[in-house]
C-alpha cells in the first residue's frame, strides 16, 4: 500500500499538535521565572558525580551545560571471534541545558583505533545525539528521574563496526542520595530501524559512589559499577558476537546476556570539574562477546 501524501492541511494539523503537546509539558513544568535554567538547568544536586563506565548509553538523570572528553582503551579476549586486540576511543560529549528541565544531549561521536586479530583501520564513530527531560526529582529526599531519547546515524566507519545501522534508543535514568553515598541507574532499549542490519538490545546499568571527603574543594569518591546487556533478536549478519555499547552489528550472538563491572573514582573540584576513571572486567565469559577488559577515563567541565 503506497503512504498516504502529507497535505498542508494535514502537515498543519499536526504542527498544532506538536505545539499543544510542547504547550503542556511546559506549563506543568514552569519554573517561576520565564527562560530559568537555561544553560544551568536544574541545580541542588552539584554533590552527585557523573558515572564512567559505558558512557554512551549510560546516561545521567541530571541537567546541566558541559562538555565531557573521553578516552577507553578496550580489550579484546584472544579466544573470541576478533581473536584479541584492542580499539582505542577518543571522543567528546556535549550536554546543553535549555530549561530547567529539558536538555539537548550529544553523546557519540569521535575516533576509533582498531587492532584486534582481524582488524587493523582507524576511522570516525556513528554520531548520536537527543533529547532528555527532567520528569521527578525532590531536592531534600535526594532522587531524580529523567526519561529521554537518542538518535544514532549510521555514519561512521565501517572499517571499525561503525556505520551499520541506524538507531533509536529511548531511556530512563534516575538517582537516588543517601548522605555522602549515591545511587545512578539507567535502563535503554535499542531499536535499529531495520532489524537485519541492527540488533535490538536492552541495556542496564548501576553506578554507587560514596564521598570520602565531602567538604573538601576537591571531592575524592571511589565508585563501583555494575552494566548488563541482553541481545532481545537476532540480526541477519552471521557472526555470532553482538558488539556491546560500541557497535551494533545485526549479528546472531553466541549468548543473549552479556555482563561487566568497573572499578575506580571520581574526583571533583568545586562542583564544575570532575576526573574520573575506571577499570572494566567482564562478568560473564569473555569469549562469549568483545568485552574482556577495558579503561575508561573521563574529564568533565560544567557550566
Amino acid at each position: 500500500m503506497a503512504p498516504l501524501p502529507l497535505t498542508q492541511r494535514s502537515l498543519s494539523s499536526l504542527a498544532a499538535v506538536v505545539a499543544l503537546f510542547a504547550g503542556q509539558a511546559f506549563a506543568q513544568t514552569a519554573t517561576p521565572a520565564a527562560g530559568s535554567g537555561f544553560l544551568t538547568g536544574l541545580r541542588g544536586f552539584e554533590k552527585f558525580h557523573e558515572p564512567i563506565g559505558q558512557p554512551i548509553y549510560f546516561e545521567s538523570p541530571f541537567n546541566d551545560s558541559g562538555l565531557r572528553a573521553l578516552y577507553l582503551k578496550h580489550e579484546f579476549s584472544d579466544q573470541s571471534t576478533l581473536q584479541g586486540g584492542d580499539v582505542t576511543i577518543y571522543a567528546l560529549q556535549a550536554r546543553l541545558a535549555l530549561s530547567e528541565r529539558w536538555a539537548l544531549i550529544a553523546t557519540k561521536d569521535g575516533y576509533s583505533e582498531f587492532e584486534s586479530g582481524i582488524i587493523q583501520d582507524e576511522g570516525w564513530n556513528d554520531l548520536a545525539a537527543g533529547l532528555k527531560y527532567v520528569w521527578l526529582f525532590d531536592r531534600e529526599q535526594e532522587y531524580v528521574v529523567t526519561p529521554g531519547i537518542r538518535y544514532m546515524a549510521e555514519n561512521g566507519h565501517r572499517g571499525i563496526l561503525q556505520g551499520g545501522v541506524d538507531e533509536w534508543s529511548p531511556f530512563v535514568s534516575f538517582a537516588k542520595g543517601f548522605g555522602d553515598a549515591h545511587l545512578l541507574g539507567n535502563a535503554t532499549l535499542r531499536v535499529p530501524m531495520d532489524g537485519d542490519d541492527g540488533n535490538t538490545v536492552g541495556h542496564w546499568d548501576l553506578h554507587f559512589d560514596y564521598d570520602l571527603n565531602p567538604k573538601s574543594d576537591a571531592v575524592v569518591a571511589p565508585t563501583f559499577e555494575v552494566h548488563g546487556v541482553h541481545y532481545l533478536d537476532d540480526g541477519a549478519t552471521a557472526l555470532n558476537v553482538g558488539g556491546l555499547d560500541y557497535t551494533n552489528l545485526g549479528s546472531q550472538p553466541a549468548e543473549n546476556f552479556v555482563a561487566w563491572a568497573g572499578i575506580g573514582a571520581r574526583v571533583e573540584f568545586g562542583t564544575r570539574y570532575e576526573f574520573g576513571a575506571v577499570y572494566e572486567f567482564a562478568l560473564t565469559d569473555p569469549d562469549d562477546d568483545i568485552m574482556d577488559r577495558r579503561l575508561t577515563i573521563d574529564f568533565l567541565v560544567r557550566w
